[in-house]
This record gives C-alpha cells, sequence and structure tokens, in this order.
C-alpha cells in the first residue's frame, strides 16, 4: 500500500494503524505486512477497501469504515428543587460501546486519528 501523501509505501506502524491484514496476517507496528499481497487478500477492519479492479477516486475511493457511535448523557439542573439555591447533577458517557474506529488516517493537516475511548464524566455544580 502506497501513502498517497509522499507516495512511499506505508511504514510497518501506518499499516497498522490502518488495521491492515495480508491474507489473515496482521501487521503489527514492527513488523510490516509482506511486500507483495494480492489486492483480493488485503483487508482492514478501520478502513474501507474496495475490491479489486472497482476503485474510483470519484466514486468508489479508500474511506474510514462507516460506524455508529452512542452517547448517553443525564442530569438534573434543579436537584433539591431550591428557589434560591440550586444543586446541579450531571453524568455523561461518551463512546458509550467502546467502539475502536479511526475518523481520520494520515491526514495531510492532522495524522492519524481515532475514536475517543468510553469516557465517563460527572458533574456536580451549584448555583446562587
Amino acid at each position: 500500500m502506497v501513502n498517497n501523501i509522499s507516495g512511499l509505501p506505508l511504514t510497518a506502524d501506518q499499516e497498522f494503524e490502518a488495521g491492515l491484514t495480508c491474507n489473515g496476517v496482521h501487521a503489527t507496528p514492527t513488523t510490516p505486512l509482506p511486500s507483495f499481497c494480492p489486492a483480493n487478500q488485503l483487508t482492514s477492519t478501520l478502513v474501507k477497501i474496495p475490491a479489486p479492479n472497482t476503485e474510483n477516486d470519484d466514486h468508489n475511493p479508500q474511506r474510514i469504515q462507516p460506524r455508529s457511535l452512542f452517547d448517553l448523557a443525564l442530569g438534573d439542573d434543579n436537584l433539591f428543587r431550591g428557589d434560591r439555591f440550586k444543586w446541579s447533577v450531571h453524568f455523561t458517557i461518551i463512546n458509550l460501546t467502546n467502539k475502536v474506529a479511526l475518523y481520520n488516517f494520515l491526514s495531510t493537516f492532522s495524522g492519524t486519528h481515532y475514536v475517543t475511548p468510553r469516557t465517563y464524566t460527572g458533574e456536580v455544580g451549584f448555583h446562587f
């Protein structure tokens, strides 16, 4: 696979970050895929690679795999129903299902980015 930015082959780490496999053999951060990998054996868990002879830069390019992410937020802005002083409490979970996914790979301006892993946030507030 070739890096579209520099025209050079991908490094072992870049192949690993893209989730590439060749005939079931996974790339690792230090070991690249074999130098020759038939197009019908190249797959990825994170990047959607068009089938052999179907790639078209305008209508069927390589893309990041589609994904569905779910967040959850619960809270109350007046916990004790006060008139003058109010307590609030909020709880948020980002990426509820803890899905591993790319949202940017080798971007010219910002590099490679993964979706945030599951994150919990709690907030308590006192308003006066």
